[in-house]
């Protein structure tokens, strides 16, 4: 072992205590740098796990594709490998709907059919069927046996007459929830029947399809990908559907690794801050000691690996027990996470099972790699400046250096009489660079915290909640836009036969409890002045009704409008968050809209005669605001989407239980309950916190360590002056006070600026996620119980550390600290 590492060595075991706290720092360090990329990528995984488990593996579908189309897709470069599907028939299924389908062979891999049991049908008037879909029927039977069926064919001109035929059941599909719920149902058929039923002139297939090459793709090149296949062979846009899903869990967006690495900079930025200060405030006392070594003939060099080397040692023996500490903390908080948090949904149920039966690798070699490297990065930035310290001292200096920064003040300020507050004054002012130091670093972390807790203070589940909800119910319309794999949940062509007409208001107001409905519609437009890529952008008009007008003119926040003016049909209310999208739309503008109803649509223009910040019970979502009455004329037809219910509250249970019934029995409705609502609002803000003040806790230790660091060296390298104060009259109690008041600073400044510089910066961060709509916050509450649990937490942490390092200190005698040389 040469001279250099037998320094190193020989330091690192004379300066346990210094050591010790570092170790800490970088064990901390560790563990966030581990846990958060394992939590991330894990649940990443685990998601995409359950999506592979239960969605089809093609990327797309073209439809409405013709044999000679379909034969061409089959010798492209850019496909992969593909599937045909083509539906013949419809099947007379009575309350709800059913489709029988052809796939071949590799339509059936990529969508992920598989049978309970069985065959897939290979010839004639073979079939596959579900429980579901016999029971729907009322038909009791299983594979092997014959059954009836009623069915549509499926002609070029629409439906068919009714026919019945004989079916032999070959294999028993699955049935999910969603399908028994809904009533929608399929069956699988042989290529012999589907070209018994459709002359091929007349069959249009669905093509689903892999795109060659995806595996170095993103999600957005693979939809290009097919946009250009498509236009380039003659397939309309229209008959373009993306597995949005399926893409999405498969081919990460990089904004997910943007914001790991942010999170992770953050960390890495604290680590460097309190590690480079726990060895710069140890190492100003330690000049002396390398100006020995120095004067002894060891270089800049040797002083400057002497240093490199013990922290590198520290690091060895640290870094290890951080990654160990991180691996049981990240299992046991994403099985926590992943239980608890989860969805009840089909998605929720895959991802349980998936943990539970250890599936998905949540422990990577590589996160181990990258945290080590990471971490012995960080430690090594954070040594530089302390290396120089050590080394570029003269051994003359070095024995004259006391610790204090040296200044251009030939004399110091006096005092006619000392007093404790002067000798605390004296030895904060000795370095001001370590005393600036400790507070920052301290403050930063403190800051952070006040961010995060203005953040979660504002998102109150409860104001959330009645924002988005007027009374305890809504019923709406199920619908979905731009979902090209199911085109009838488009809201136009679901307003042509509107589940929210006279029947079903009858039905709902007969329920006892039921105090009033009150009914917004709505109306799909394009905006011809603003362009989404290639295409108009599509939005939203909500049309209220007046019993909403005075808390539409309250959200008014520019200009002046009333509900009679938006009457006559000129005048149009923006909401603010459509200046996001269109920043240079204002008060006064004319709009152009092409309002759509069903197959048919008209132009419009509408001046802007105020823009407005309403919440979300008012707008629903939508960007511009009209008066119902005119919304329905525009629409040409029953546009009401959302009915608000008052009910009684004595009643709230039994009238949800009757509303739930009636929904369910509808394919394209929905219930909303306020309540559920609320407790949905407080699970979500429950995993925020729990995952922020996580975080901050163990960031928080890393601050801490430099605290702590900076306490005990002023302490013990001060052995020798306290000593000799104590032998001219400074009493124990004096002492411990005098060690108070510094540390009183200490939590003085970091709370200072903590609260002050963390509450400006929580104001801010609060105005820019409630302009963004984040979280769905809407008003600013001040975090009190968060602030008074960061000034409880400063405080005792500052006393309890005042009164272990006095104790420590107590157990030397008066002389061995007078004798005490550094």
């Amino acid at each position: 072992m040469n001279t250099v590492n037998k320094a190193a060595l020989s330091n690192l075991k004379q300066n346990k205590g210094k050591n010790i706290l570092s170790g800490i720092a970088i064990v901390l360090t560790t563990i966030l740098i581990f846990v958060i990329p394992t939590v991330g990528f894990g649940t990443m995984d685990v998601q995409m796990a359950a999506i592979n488990k239960i969605y089809p593996t093609f990327h797309g579908m073209y439809r409405n594709v013709d044999a000679q189309t379909a034969e061409k897709l089959s010798h492209r470069a850019e496909i992969e490998t593909m599937g045909i599907r083509q539906d013949p028939a419809q099947i007379s299924i009575p309350e709800g709907s059913g489709m029988m389908c052809y796939m071949d062979d590799e339509a059936l891999r990529l969508g992920k059919m598989e049978l309970e049991e069985g065959n897939f049908p290979k010839s004639g008037n073979e079939i596959a069927v579900s429980s579901g879909l016999l029971d729907a029927m009322g038909i009791k039977a299983g594979v092997g046996d014959t059954i009836e069926l009623p069915y549509q064919p499926i002609e070029s001109d629409g439906i068919g007459y009714e026919k019945k035929e004989k079916f032999l059941i070959t294999g028993m599909l699955p049935t999910s929830k969603e399908q028994r719920d809904l009533k929608v149902f399929s069956a699988l058929v042989s290529r012999d029947f589907m070209e018994q039923e459709q002359p091929e002139g007349e069959r249009r297939y669905r093509i689903l399809y892999r795109v060659a090459g995806a595996d170095s793709m993103t999600k957005e090149q693979i939809e290009n990908v097919s946009g250009d296949l498509a236009a380039d062979i003659g397939i309309v846009e229209a008959d373009v559907a993306d597995n949005t899903e399926y893409l999405s869990a498969n081919y990460v967006d990089p904004a997910f690794y943007t914001g790991v690495a942010a999170i992770l900079l953050v960390v890495v930025v604290a680590g460097i801050m309190t590690i480079y200060s726990i060895y710069y405030i140890s190492m100003i006392y330690k000049v002396q000691e390398f100006g020995k070594i120095k004067a002894l003939g060891a270089t800049k060099r040797q002083i400057r690996q002497i240093v490199f080397r013990e922290g590198m040692l520290v690091a060895g023996v640290a870094i290890p027990i951080g990654l160990v500490i991180g691996s049981i903390l990240s299992y046991a908080g994403f099985t926590y996470l992943m239980t608890v948090y989860a969805p009840d949904d089909t998605m929720g149920v895959a991802t349980r099972q998936l943990i539970a039966q250890k599936e998905v690798s949540l422990l990577k070699p590589w996160i181990y790699i990258m945290a080590a490297a990471v971490t012995l990065l960080t430690v090594a930035v954070s040594m530089i400046r302390p290396m120089q310290i050590a080394a570029k001292i003269s051994p003359v200096e070095a024995m004259r250096y006391d610790g204090s920064i040296k200044t251009r003040k030939k004399g110091r300020k006096g005092h006619s009489e000392m007093r404790l507050v002067h000798l605390t004054e004296a030895n904060l002012t000795r370095n001001k660079k370590r005393t600036v130091m400790t507070i920052i670093t301290l403050s930063l972390t403190g800051i952070l915290y006040m961010v995060l807790s203005t953040i979660l203070s504002c998102a109150d589940p409860v104001e959330i909640a009645r924002s988005a909800m007027y009374d305890e119910f809504e019923v709406s319309i199920d619908s979905s836009r731009g979902d090209k794999m199911h085109p009838e949940r488009e809201w136009t062509a679901i307003s042509q036969n509107n589940p929210l007409n006279e029947e079903m208001e009858q039905e709902i107001a007969g329920i006892p409890g039921v105090k009033k409905i009150t009914k917004s519609s709505e109306l799909t437009t394009q905006l011809k002045d603003l362009k989404d890529g290639e295409e108009l952008w599509t939005s939203e008009i909500i049309g209220i009704p007046e019993e909403y007008a005075e808390e539409m003119e309250k959200s008014i926040i520019e200009g002046n409008c009333t509900y009679e003016e938006l009457l006559q049909g000129d005048k149009i209310i923006m909401d603010e968050n459509m200046q996001h999208w269109a920043p240079d739309w204002k008060l006064g503008d004319t709009i152009r809209m092409i309002v759509k109803s069903g197959e048919k649509s008209m132009e419009k223009s509408f001046q802007v005669a105020a823009i407005a910040d309403m919440p979300y019970s008012l707008n629903q979502f939508c960007n511009f605001l009209l008066p119902k009455s005119l919304v329905d004329e525009l629409g040409g037809s029953n546009m009401e989407y959302h009915w608000s219910i008052s009910v009684d509250k004595k009643e709230v249970k039994n009238v949800e239980q009757q509303l739930r019934k009636i929904t369910d029995e509808q394919e394209f409705l929905k219930l909303e309950s306020y309540e559920e609502e609320v407790a949905m609002n407080k699970k979500t803000t429950a995993l925020l916190s729990q995952l922020c003040y996580v975080f901050m806790v163990v960031l928080g230790g890393v601050g801490i360590m430099n605290l702590v660091n900076t306490m005990i060296n002023s302490i013990y390298v001060r052995r020798r002056e306290l000593g000799v104060m104590q032998a001219i009259g400074l009493s124990e109690k004096q002492m411990v006070r005098m060690l108070q008041m510094e540390g009183i600073f200490y939590t003085a400044g970091t709370l200072v600026l903590s609260l002050g510089g963390g509450s400006v910066l929580g104001y801010l961060t609060f105005l820019y996620a409630k302009k963004d709509r984040m979280f769905g916050i809407l008003s600013y509450h001040y975090p009190l119980n968060q602030t008074i649990a960061l000034i409880e937490v400063v405080l005792i942490i500052q006393l309890l550390l005042t009164y272990l390092i006095m104790k420590n200190f107590r157990k030397q005698s008066m002389i061995e600290r007078i004798r005490f040389s550094e």
